[in-house]
C-alpha cells in the first residue's frame, strides 16, 4: 500500500475511534439521565393525586430509552458490529429499561 493510502486509513481509523468514544459518552450521559428521571418519577408517584407529572415523566424516560437504542446502533455501525448483535446485547439487560426502537425510526 502506498504511504498516502496508509495515512488516510490511519486518519479514518482515528476519526472512527473519536466518534465511537463520543457516542459512548453520550450513551453514558443518557443512562445517567434515565436513572435520574426514574428517581423523579418514583418520587412523583408516591403522592396520591391527579397530576399529569408521572405520565409525562414516563414519556420522557421512554424517549430517552429509544434514543439510547438508536445511539447503540450508531455505535455498532461505527465499530463494524451488526445491528442484530447490538439488539441482542440490549435485550440481554446490559442497559436497564431499554427498549428496542422500530426499524422505521432508524
Amino acid at each position: 500500500m502506498s504511504d498516502a493510502i496508509t495515512a488516510e486509513l490511519a486518519r479514518l481509523r482515528d476519526t472512527v475511534e473519536t466518534l465511537t468514544q463520543g457516542l459512548r459518552m453520550m450513551v453514558e450521559t443518557q443512562a445517567t439521565h434515565t436513572e435520574m428521571l426514574q428517581a423523579i418519577l418514583e418520587a412523583a408517584t408516591e403522592e396520591a393525586g391527579e397530576s399529569p407529572l408521572p405520565g409525562l415523566l414516563t414519556q420522557i424516560v421512554e424517549r430517552l430509552d429509544e434514543q439510547t437504542g438508536i445511539l447503540h446502533r450508531i455505535e455498532a455501525a461505527a465499530v463494524g458490529r451488526s445491528v442484530d448483535e447490538t439488539q441482542d446485547e440490549d435485550e440481554g439487560g446490559d442497559h436497564a429499561g431499554q427498549r428496542s426502537v422500530p426499524a422505521a425510526r432508524q
